[in-house]
């Protein structure tokens, strides 16, 4: 693969250990003369994703989401664990002792494409600028205030209440709507989830059908607070999208995957 033009996207190094693993990425990028941007998580913008070959992602999994936002089209996303004893790593395929050996892998074509697919969401007809790679949360305005809502799945509308909503993909399933009582899916699944994050029956709210399942690529789910405002945040990293009650919160399969960039194990 002809690497002309490369987008480092990098956590601050808080540590020795995460400032040894950026300066290897860009030693490396140095010796193969590779021509590389840097750009810290906290500064991007869609202008610096444009006509890359491909996105380095150093720091851990927040730092690849963050990443990942920014890109909508096949863009490769390579990422770069910057301190495996403490960061957990689960989109990075490489840290700072083998990075250079598979930049050289890259160059070679000698790598893989793990299509990981995504979420988008919508309140009423707005698309919400970015695509969730992890999940999709839903909850009342105030997180600590308990969330009154219409769900809809395959035609059958729900009252509920409840703490909020995760809404995963299938590499979500990995992360927060696991430990939440969730379903691992094939982490190449065009399928997604959802799951009822505490919910709360009584007197004025009878026991819910709908607390979690499986959809197909096809197949949408719709949410309708009956009062007060809710938000809906894409990966727990960036904005806060506000929603107030009578607004529909439609989510979906996203057309538009994220290709990242995968090795055989010998790699």
């Amino acid at each position: 693969m002809k690497l002309s033009n490369i987008l480092v996207v990098y956590t601050v190094p808080r540590s020795r250990e995460e400032l040894s693993a950026l300066k290897a990425v860009k030693t490396a990028l140095k010796e193969n003369k590779i021509n590389y941007r840097l750009a810290v998580r906290e500064k991007l913008s869609k202008k610096l994703f444009s006509n890359k070959d491909l996105v380095i992602a150093v720091g851990g999994d927040g730092t690849f989401l963050i990443a990942s936002q920014y890109i909508s089209d096949k863009t490769l996303v390579f990422g770069v664990n910057s301190d495996p004893k403490c960061k957990e790593g689960f989109f990075m395929t490489a840290k700072k002792n083998d990075f250079k050996v598979k930049l050289r892998n890259i160059i070679n074509n000698n790598y893989k494409i793990r299509k990981l697919h995504r979420i988008e969401a919508y309140i009423g007809n707005k698309k919400i600028p970015e695509p969730a790679l992890n999940e999709f949360y839903v909850a009342s305005e105030k997180p600590y205030h308990t969330a009154r809502y219409y769900l809809t799945v395959r035609n059958k509308r729900e009252r509920q209440k409840s703490s909020g909503i995760l809404i995963s993909t299938a590499s979500g399933s990995y992360a927060w709507i696991k430990s939440a009582g969730g379903k691992k899916l094939p982490l190449q699944s065009d399928k997604f989830e959802y799951l009822i994050r505490e919910p709360y029956y009584g007197r004025t709210a009878p026991k819910c059908d709908l607390v979690k399942g499986i959809l197909n690529k096809n197949e949408k789910l719709g949410i309708e607070f009956e009062l007060g405002n809710g938000i809906i945040i894409a990966d727990s990293i960036g904005k806060e999208y506000k929603f107030k009650s009578k607004q529909k919160v439609t989510i979906r399969l996203s057309n538009k995957p994220i290709h990242s960039v995968s090795f055989n194990s010998k790699a």
